[in-house]
């Protein structure tokens, strides 16, 4: 059967066999990237691969624990609280699960 036909498992084929972005996902499977991005929601909800959000900028408990924060615990990057509108680029990263059973 070819990838268009299984979808989903040519995702996870392809993330097993090394694919380190949602574009070489594409790229190996010959699957358009909107496919690619609806296989990769499909197998989270099913449990088969586990995404880590690690977002940038400030961080939702505040400037104590943000990279940039002073040795004090106090912001590092000339702000005085964390922001409350984090927007831009989110790194998700995913890891293949093991089957249940």
């Amino acid at each position: 059967m070819s990838a268009e036909s299984r979808p989903v498992t040519a995702v996870l084929a392809a993330l097993q066999g090394g694919a380190r972005s949602l574009a070489e996902v594409a790229e190996r499977t010959g699957l358009g990237r909107d496919v690619v991005d609806a296989a990769i929601t499909h197998l989270v909800r099913l449990g088969r691969l586990e995404a880590e959000e690690l977002a940038i900028g400030c961080p939702s408990a505040g400037c104590g624990g943000c990279a940039s924060g002073t040795a004090e615990g106090t912001a590092g990057c000339r702000s005085s609280a964390p922001s409350t509108r984090r927007s831009g680029p989110v790194l998700v990263a995913l890891r293949v699960s093991r089957p249940p059973g």
